[in-house]
């Protein structure tokens, strides 16, 4: 499996980017997901989203909740 193109990479993103979250702050977030998620082994990535978004406002919390879904359906069709 290839990675994702630019346009697909912006769709993924777009909610939180819409939410008011900077592309620095996005990219951030990602690469601490993405390196628990490794060290893990993929166990605590529930534990991992929860934990980067508990305390954020609603409309955040809501936005990564479609970022999330946004990835899993990206990842099914490639």
């Amino acid at each position: 499996m290839g990675g994702f193109t630019s346009e697909q990479s912006y769709w993924v993103i777009q909610p939180v980017l819409a939410a008011g979250l900077a592309l620095d702050e996005v990219r951030d977030h990602l690469f601490h997901l993405a390196f628990d998620a490794i060290v893990s082994e993929g166990r605590s990535t529930v534990a991992a989203v929860a934990s980067l978004v508990g305390e954020q406002p609603t409309h955040l919390r809501a936005a990564w909740v479609e970022v999330v879904d946004r990835m899993i359906t990206l990842h099914a069709t490639t």
